[in-house]
């Protein structure tokens, strides 16, 4: 495709080198000084399109590039020096200020009708400059063409006490952020077979000759019209135009906002065939990781209910004309990811009450004017909605999560939700002055009702609160946890690691003799303890202990079987090194993740074990996440 740069400016030229090999370079002529806009920003942005236009208008086929770059200082435009004594008065102007370097950019194809426009922004603080130290450079540089009389390039520290911001934008065009346009502007229309997934990123996996292209949101079996974007040596990434020939595996998704919500990325799937790919990538990870040959898939388990059936979920407050609440975007390979806030109107893996509960929270914020929480710039105030659903007990809690020190009198918020809700028993206030864009539970304050809200497997209860992790599809759990049961022997003794707040402990606590669980969080601890006391079971004992720690211990001759659930990272090193020298006979692994399970399981089994069986059971219907439990028996 042809490219114009409709910049006579060396420095562009120069720059645009760094993204673009071939390109050509045509002056718009454009004159500058007709522009009647004052507002810096707009200015640089009309000035980008008329350039790309003037030439895009004469070479119709071609994208055209258009840039131009100006000063700013106290919101006032400082132009071009037409002469030595204004450069000199401009510079004087600019001593020790801090001024904004504004880049306007557009691009511009006239056969399609395509235009795009946006600008950078990026700060520089001059020091204190002498006269002396302007006239030198003056007299030894040139500065007619150059906004605000310099060329940053040319006096770097000379003049400058720091910048903030892009360095290429002042020097005269945001290469990174143009390149990302170009993609976007640049392409091929291919039609392209899907024949597989390129699993947990769900993207479809087609070829177009030798090159691989993967296809986000296209399913096994279609036949889709691609633009191809961001084309690399051996593969590249394509944006769907049209579905041509839809897969016998697709089905139309259940939500309205798939595929922009980061929620779900399998719903447009057959479940069946969800089940498929999981097993499939399950398998891949521990051939391809854990060299592991001889594989015994005992069961593959689907979720009794594939929708409204999560127990849990954290949203994010945003932004979009007005407050909403809501889910990150889905990220995409060929596009920047802006963790903007997709709002939502339900969630069909959670809870159908959303749809009330959203409208009553959105409006009591907005009248109090609060902003959410911009996890780039970490300003704001509304973070996140943690809430939490009971599926067998019916009954839901609530967690809103701000900055701290922001008073907020939650009264008539409250009234508001238990009136219309009644199934919710638990209120409560955290305040999180995390940076990351995570949820810390350091500071809570209950608002209303009960400390924890209760959920029921089989004929057993547990307390959760509102750090309580509990597994997040609560009748797929109950089948884990028997599978869990089933494998371990009558009358045994049990150690399990990782056990947090103790649901595998207490479940298995009528079959075995004595079941120790242990878990480096104390609030976990306290938890597991006050639901063997509920449950009255008396043979489990819970301790707060790192695993690593623990394993240091001279006691595990008196243990028949090991349960570990070690969190995504799976177990460290040493932890594998200590469990193999301990030569207990049955180790049971429960994994969220194949990629670690596999790493471990390779270790293990050079350790003198091997893997009997393995589950595959799907907590997490239309989502990549992969639950399993492995067995296995000391060779």
């Amino acid at each position: 495709m042809r490219i114009i740069l409709a910049s006579k400016s060396e420095r562009r030229k120069e720059l645009l080198k760094r993204i673009c090999k071939n390109f050509e370079v045509i002056d718009s002529n454009f004159d500058e000084s007709k522009i009647d806009e004052k507002e810096p920003v707009k200015y640089a942005i009309y000035c980008a399109i008329e350039k790309a236009k003037i030439v895009g208008e004469k070479y119709p086929d071609a994208v055209v590039i258009g840039a131009d770059t100006i000063v700013s200082l106290n919101n006032e435009i400082i132009g071009k020096p037409s002469n030595y004594k204004e450069a000199k008065e401009i510079l004087k102007k600019l001593s020790g200020t801090e001024h904004q370097v504004i880049t306007g950019i557009a691009l511009y194809k006239k056969e399609e009708g395509r235009l795009i426009s946006d600008y950078e922004l990026s700060y520089v603080k001059f020091r204190n400059i002498k006269d002396e130290e302007i006239e030198e450079y003056l007299n030894k540089e040139d500065f007619l063409d150059k906004a605000g009389a310099y060329g940053i390039q040319d006096i770097k520290d000379r003049f400058v006490e720091y910048i903030k911001g892009d360095f290429d934008n002042v020097v005269g065009l945001p290469v990174e952020k143009l390149k990302r346009y170009l993609e976007d502007f640049v392409y091929e229309e291919v039609n392209v077979e899907i024949y597989d997934i390129a699993f947990p990123n769900n993207w479809g996996v087609g070829r177009c000759g030798n090159l691989v292209i993967f296809v986000p949101q296209a399913v096994i079996g279609d036949r889709v019209k691609i633009r191809v974007l961001k084309p690399k040596k051996n593969f590249s990434f394509g944006e769907i135009l049209e579905i041509e020939k839809p897969s016998e595996y697709r089905v139309i998704p259940e939500c309205e906002h798939f595929g922009i919500c980061g929620g779900c990325v399998l719903q447009n799937f057959l479940y069946e065939k969800q089940i498929e790919i999981k097993k499939k990538y399950l398998i891949h990870s521990l051939k391809k990781i854990g060299n592991i040959e001889n594989i015994n898939l005992k069961e593959i388990i689907p979720s009794p209910e594939i929708y409204f059936y999560r127990n849990k979920m954290e949203f994010a407050f945003g932004i979009e004309e007005k407050l909403v609440i809501g889910l990150r975007e889905r990220s995409l390979p060929y596009k920047k990811y802006t963790k903007k806030v997709v709002p939502l109107k339900n969630c069909s893996i959670f809870s159908k009450k959303i749809g009330k509960i959203f409208p009553i929270v959105c409006e009591f914020f907005s009248s109090m004017n609060l902003p959410p929480y911009d996890p780039f710039k970490k300003t704001g105030v509304l973070r996140h909605l943690v809430i939490k659903e009971s599926k067998v007990k019916d009954e839901m809690m609530l967690v809103f999560v701000t900055k701290s020190k922001v008073n907020i009198d939650f009264s008539k918020l409250i009234d508001l939700l238990v009136k219309e809700i009644k199934e919710i028993k638990s209120i409560y206030w955290v305040e999180n002055d995390q940076l990351s864009d995570v949820v810390s539970y350091e500071k809570k304050h209950l608002l209303y009702g009960k400390e924890y809200i209760e959920e029921r497997i089989k004929n057993l209860i547990f307390r959760i609160y509102p750090e309580t992790f509990f597994q997040p599809n609560t009748k797929t759990t109950e089948i884990l946890y028997e599978k869990i049961k089933e494998n371990i022997k009558e009358g045994s003794n049990v150690l399990s690691l990782f056990c947090g707040t103790g649901p595998i402990e207490i479940f298995i606590s009528e079959k075995v003799k004595n079941v120790i669980g242990v878990d480096w969080d104390n609030s976990n601890i306290n938890t597991a303890n006050e639901n063997s006391l509920i449950n009255n079971i008396k043979n489990c004992r819970f301790y707060v202990e790192n695993v690593d720690t623990f394993l240091n211990r001279d006691i595990f001759n008196y243990f028949d079987h090991l349960i570990v659930d070690p969190p995504r990272g799976g177990l460290s090193k040493k932890s594998v090194k200590k469990i193999l020298k301990k030569n207990i006979l049955n180790i049971i692994y429960v994994s969220c993740n194949p990629s670690t399970l596999a790493r471990d399981l390779n270790e293990i089994i050079k350790g003198g074990y091997i893997l009997k069986d393995i589950y595959l059971i799907d907590c997490f219907p239309h989502t990549t996440h992969i639950e399993s439990v492995a067995i296995l028996e000391k060779i």
